[in-house]
């Protein structure tokens, strides 16, 4: 759950300038499925899960941390590397130096 929720606030940023909703190509579904994703990772497994069924063998405290920090990093990486593609697409058009009429 931490993972998906990391992933879905890069998912976010990268449709945030294209508003709220969805059908304007916003963030309104990555936001929804990234607060599910955070509550579930909260809130832990219940007693309907493959984690209970093993006993919570591979549940420790430790990997919702990492989990979150290793997204963010990778959500990093990929935000940062979109906004350098768009500058150097911008940097190749060239302004009109004057107006037509």
């Amino acid at each position: 759950g931490a993972a998906a929720a990391g992933a879905m606030a890069g998912a976010a940023a990268v449709h945030a300038p294209n508003g709220f909703f969805n059908q304007g190509g916003g963030y309104e579904y990555a936001a929804t499925l990234g607060l599910t994703a955070a509550g579930l990772a909260i809130t832990g497994p219940g007693r309907i899960s493959l984690d209970h069924l093993l006993g919570h063998a591979v549940n420790r405290g430790w990997m919702i941390p990492a989990a979150f920090a290793a997204t963010a990093a990778g959500t990093a990486v990929v935000v940062g590397a979109r906004a350098r593609r768009l500058r150097k697409a911008k940097e190749g058009e060239q302004e009109a130096l004057f107006e037509e009429e």
